[in-house]
């Protein structure tokens, strides 16, 4: 069979799949919102932001054309990976440069005839401060390889709504890659924001949503301090209660996962990292290194003495290379 046929065949295949994805969401009671419309006469490469387990279904209910996807194969032999691959999945082993580079030729192969899909921030964002996690700039080098444009999409999960924003093209063509990559973080960024904003326009009447004027604009916003200060850990679990590995393995995949959070390769960024963390030792010397955040100690409500550390999550970092950049400086 060759590709055409291939593709030919999962397009054909793809509205029934994208029934099955639509029951999934409306037996968890969710509602999906969707901002923008995608129509596009020639494939292009959508680049969306990675939050939980649904994030692939929403996205293909949101789009609606069919698109082939770049997937981590940690679940290719699962269910879930096999209903993937009937629909289309170029696999990459994360680990593997000679996987990374075979995936990234075969995206740019697959975008002379569909379109592509990918997260670029290779992992779940579960750092309760960043919009966006720091993202990898292979996909602005494919898109521009393949010679064709990139359309971000971005969905936040708010209390039983999926709010999905279908953005503008974005062209990387003139642009180097870091200039590139950080300019569409910027502009996913601010989509991430103004669908939060959605989602409190819809929930003004609620009692712990609140109103102000910000230079002469509305702002809805929340208190910190009627925020149960378990919420977030809380958030979490959920979420790796939902997915089967981690559910099994938190503490183990979240390390894993850790590893593939990309870094900016400058001092700056380091520094950053070591003045924004929380650094602590076990009984037995052992470095436990915490999340980021913008809370004094690196830690935001008031868990963090209370639990055991080596079960908590830790977010907005490689964990593997913030700890040889520690060994280097303490």
């Amino acid at each position: 069979m060759t590709i055409d046929d291939g593709i030919e065949m999962r397009k054909k295949f793809h509205p029934l799949l994208l029934e099955v994805m639509k029951l999934k969401r409306k037996i968890k009671g969710d509602k999906l919102v969707v901002d923008g419309d995608f129509i596009e006469n020639s494939p292009v490469l959508i680049v969306a932001n990675h939050l939980t387990i649904d994030d692939i279904p929403t996205l293909a209910e949101a789009v609606e054309d069919h698109f082939y996807l770049l997937v981590s194969d940690e679940d290719e032999k699962t269910l879930n990976g096999k209903v993937l691959s009937a629909n289309g999945v170029q696999w990459i082993t994360r680990t593997c440069k000679e996987s990374r580079i075979y995936s990234k030729e075969k995206a740019i192969e697959y975008l002379e005839k569909v379109n592509f899909a990918m997260y670029p921030e290779a992992t779940w964002n579960l750092s309760p401060n960043l919009l966006m996690l720091p993202m990898n700039y292979g996909c602005v080098v494919i898109a521009k390889e393949a010679n064709v444009k990139i359309r971000p999409v971005v969905t936040v999960f708010c209390e039983g709504k999926r709010y999905t924003k279908i953005g503008d093209t974005y062209d990387s063509a003139d642009k180097s890659p870091i200039e590139a990559v950080a300019e569409l973080r910027d502009l996913m960024s601010t989509m991430v924001y103004e669908s939060f904003r959605k989602y409190y326009q819809d929930n003004r009447n609620l009692d712990n949503v609140y109103s102000t004027l910000v230079d002469g604009e509305e702002y809805l916003y929340e208190k910190r301090s009627e925020i149960d200060p378990y919420y977030w850990d809380n958030y979490v679990k959920q979420k790796y209660d939902a997915y089967p590995r981690a559910k099994a393995d938190p503490e183990g995949v979240r390390f894993y996962e850790s590893q593939f959070i990309f870094e900016p390769k400058t001092d700056d960024y380091a520094f950053f990292q070591i003045f924004n963390s929380s650094i602590r030792y076990d009984e037995d010397g052992n470095m436990l290194i915490k999340r980021i955040s913008s809370e004094n100690g690196g830690y935001s409500g008031t868990t963090c003495d209370s639990i055991d550390y080596t079960k908590f999550f830790g977010y907005g970092y490689n964990e593997s290379n913030f700890r040889k950049v520690l060994e280097k400086k303490l």
